[in-house]
């Protein structure tokens, strides 16, 4: 898969640029994006880490993930808006805000993970087959 994606923040000061990765597109339901986004969940698009660039600008919040092992959420410090996800569990992808895209229409979630998480008002995608 070769699709390259573009996006950035609100404000403008921080874009990115990456391929998309082999694997699904996914909302998550975990406590961890809840809070995050002041949301029910994030709508995440995954990107090979290979492929990713991002201009200087942006900040980091290191957490530990389910897992134990840390997570990292970028975001601009301007403006807030999240960014990026990305886990020690995975160092090959990026996996970016769905809307943070310059085309979110590209944003076509296969799944939901931790949909036990997910709030009684946010509904969890339930996968189809085509």
């Amino acid at each position: 898969m070769n699709e390259r994606l573009v996006g950035g923040c609100k404000c403008g000061a921080v874009r990115y640029s990456g391929s998309r990765a082999d694997v699904p597109m996914f909302r998550c339901h975990c406590r961890d994006c809840q809070q995050l986004t002041g949301s029910g969940h994030s709508d995440m698009v995954p990107l090979d880490a290979a492929s990713f660039s991002m201009s200087d600008g942006s900040k980091t919040y290191e957490m530990a993930g389910g897992s134990g092992r840390s997570t990292f959420s970028g975001f601009c410090p301007n403006c807030g808006a999240q960014l990026t996800r990305r886990s020690e569990r995975s160092p090959d992808r990026i996996y970016v805000h769905a809307a943070s895209l310059d085309d979110p229409s590209v944003y076509k979630p296969a799944k939901s993970i931790y949909a036990d998480c997910a709030q009684p008002w946010d509904n969890a995608v339930v996968a189809t087959r085509d």
